[in-house]
């Protein structure tokens, strides 16, 4: 192991005292109910929930979108490696409600671990992992370190960061460097940070262009029976979306709907929010509904505000033409693939570097749209008749097929390192 620079050092030392304040985080994260209480001893390590024998793949996640992605890999695990169990610790409690549904009693849930010394070490006795996995960019300094120390192969698939994140790995590039060279090997979606990775210094041949797992998965789950209904309620009534929305862009799409007209789904990427955007139709003029408080879409309604979580299927599913948020404001634009994949023509501001090729390839197929304000949004709603627009669903829906690369690569990984 390389000699660990200043600041990691500093915060290993810190690592050690930090198990106090992380037990007044959580008593404070129970309070506001951002953690159930009956699952809190998880984040200690769970003596009472048993390693199961065998080898055992531990598979770190954040949040949702991580877990949706991850799940292709798990099947693809589960598959072809049967005498192996997973081990999947989450973040969220939305994260962890979505794991713990995984039918499969060869996966394991647990919430995960503090990132302290003695939780770390806790832990890996514990679960004694054959193998460690993390997805995105949720990357902690002591357990990948203590992994390391064990002499563990771990891999961080899906490799992704934002423009946030770059600049603050490129404010300490030493520490950066240090900390992601500890990974036996980088899965990436695209060029773009393989290129910033091997800027930063990683060895090329421990950085992989795999694609992205979230492609890997077919499209998004929903419930036909619910698509039904609010297909009659919404009877010749023109439906469309804005999906993912971030503050600052739910002023655009209101706007343009007051001269679209029909029914506009609004689904803020954090539920939190809705109070926001509910005020924003009010000064509109705009009537509004809640999902969370009315689930049945009522006759009339201008704007139906979807604040709950893992329901995109359902939206994507009732609409032709979705706004893809965090796009019209500086958040890298989300993935455009899960609306194509239900046939969905997306709109998008000019911020897209978190998917510019998944962008750049759309708008070349003439199945997404780049526009800069709600002016443009109505205009572009004008130049698409349904007929048109119909076409171009059918064509999303063709092109986005399901691309299992990334689960291809990941399992090779874990099946070469783990010998089998």
């Amino acid at each position: 192991m390389n000699k660990a620079p200043f600041k990691v050092k500093l915060y290993l030392i810190l690592s050690i005292f930090l198990d106090p304040f992380y037990f007044m985080y959580q008593k404070i994260a129970i309070f506001k109910d951002k953690e159930e209480k009956n699952r809190s001893p998880e984040r200690w390590v769970d003596k009472k929930a048993k390693r199961p024998a065998g080898h055992l793949i531990w598979i770190h996640l954040a949040s949702v979108g991580e877990a949706l992605s991850s799940f292709p890999l798990i099947e693809k695990i589960l598959a072809d490696l049967p005498e192996i169990n997973i081990l999947v610790t989450s973040t969220t409690r939305t994260s962890a409600k979505l794991i713990k549904g995984y039918h499969d009693d060869r996966v394991i849930h647990q919430m995960s671990p503090y990132d302290t010394l003695l939780v770390s070490k806790r832990f890996l006795d514990h679960w004694k992992p054959d193998l460690a996995c993390r997805v995105e960019s949720e990357i902690w300094p002591r357990i990948l370190i203590e992994i390391e120390k064990r002499k563990v192969p771990s891999f961080l698939f899906n490799a992704r960061f934002s423009k946030k994140t770059i600049r603050r790995m490129n404010s300490d590039p030493n520490s950066s460097k240090y900390l992601l060279s500890l990974f036996d090997q980088i899965h990436v979606p695209e060029k773009q940070t393989e290129q910033f990775l091997l800027k930063l210094g990683i060895k090329p041949n421990s950085v992989l262009i795999t694609g992205s797992l979230k492609d890997s998965r077919g499209g998004l789950p929903f419930d036909s029976r619910l698509v039904k209904e609010f297909n009659q309620v919404k009877s010749k009534r023109n439906i469309w979306l804005a999906a993912s929305t971030h503050s600052g862009e739910d002023e655009f799409v209101l706007k343009a709907h007051k001269k679209i007209g029909g029914i506009l789904i609004v689904v803020p990427r954090h539920t939190e929010r809705a109070e926001e955007i509910v005020a924003l139709c009010s000064s509109m003029g705009l009537t509004w509904q809640l999902r969370s408080c009315i689930p049945d879409l009522q006759k009339d309604i201008d704007v139906y505000i979807a604040d709950t979580m893992g329901e995109m299927g359902l939206w994507y599913s009732l609409v032709k033409i979705a706004f893809i948020g965090g796009s019209l404001v500086d958040r890298g634009g989300h993935n455009p693939v899960e609306a194509a994949q239900l046939g969905v023509v997306s709109l998008h501001g000019p911020h897209i570097y978190n998917s510019s090729a998944k962008y750049e390839k759309f708008k070349s197929e003439g199945i997404s749209y780049e526009i800069y304000d709600a002016e443009e949004i109505v205009e572009r709603f004008k130049s698409l008749s349904a007929k048109e627009l119909e076409v171009k669903a059918q064509k999303a829906k063709d092109i986005s097929r399901v691309n299992m690369v990334a689960v291809e690569e990941s399992a090779k990984s874990i099946k070469k390192a783990l010998l089998v």
